[in-house]
């Protein structure tokens, strides 16, 4: 009985696992790179679509930050959320692009915030870490692997506020932009006024409160940007980002942004 009863929850165990586990993708698909910033490293995943590999030309950039729970120095966490969504047939078959996806140090952050506070300043300058995004980033852009003129950033929870800081201090480099469940400083909504962001928050969500998202919305559209979209779910909590990634549209929306006067601006 005590054998059938272990067998029984390992099972149920494995079941549970299972969802988890399937999120995770191929890692083989990735080239693993290790990025030098100064006396740091920042562990990074880049994956080319597969429409990439059939142009000439440079393909546009996706940057994606991944939330607290994937930090580290594995390389291999940061896939576990939302990368997948890039990987379908449908949308590497059909779209050119870069995907990177860079690692968040143990006990580092993208932005140097609380995250259940209800407001914050952005500091005057970035974290380590941003600054090794945005250096990486120069790097593919100078070397013309990228265009210049379509670089996109997404991020979830931790990665949401990293995307609004790296909205907030290099505006003019993006063409787009993807928040999920982050917050920003909406002081800065002036210098966001024609950028095309999509904002995604579940209403229930307990460890970063939807006033966040709601604050940056009202604050982006009282500063005159009408390419700025809000998607509140009411029944869900903090982890709404397969539901924001699942949206119809979502990625044509995205890779349909292109900035028509790129900047090197910081």
């Amino acid at each position: 009985m005590k054998s059938n009863v272990i067998s029984y929850l390992l099972l149920c165990f494995c079941l549970l696992a299972l969802p988890s586990m399937a999120q995770m993708p191929d890692t083989t698909l990735f080239e693993a790179l290790h990025y030098v910033y100064g006396n740091d490293t920042l562990p990074c995943r880049i994956y080319r679509s597969m429409k990439a590999d059939t142009m000439t030309e440079a393909p546009p950039l996706v940057i994606f930050l991944h939330g607290a729970g994937e930090r580290g120095n594995d390389n291999c966490a940061q896939l576990t959320h939302c990368v997948r969504y890039f990987l379908v047939d449908s949308i590497t078959n059909h779209y050119p692009f870069l995907l990177v996806v860079p690692q968040c140090p143990e006990g580092k952050r993208w932005v140097n915030t609380d995250w259940s506070l209800p407001e914050h300043q952005m500091e005057p300058e970035p974290t380590t870490e941003m600054q090794a995004v945005f250096a990486l980033m120069d790097s593919l852009i100078g070397s013309s692997i990228v265009d210049a003129r379509r670089v996109y950033i997404c991020g979830i929870s931790m990665g949401g506020f990293g995307v609004w800081d790296a909205l907030q201090r290099q505006p003019k480099r993006f063409a787009g932009a993807i928040a999920i469940c982050g917050g920003g400083d909406p002081a800065y909504a002036g210098a966001l006024k024609n950028l095309p962001i999509f904002i995604f928050h579940g209403m229930r969500d307990g460890v970063v409160n939807p006033s966040r998202s709601r604050q940056m919305y009202d604050a982006l559209r009282m500063a005159g940007n009408q390419k700025v979209t809000l998607v509140t779910y009411p029944e869900l909590g903090h982890v709404c980002w397969d539901e924001a990634f699942s949206s119809p549209g979502i990625f044509n929306w995205l890779f349909g942004r292109i900035s028509k006067t790129p900047s090197a601006e910081h």
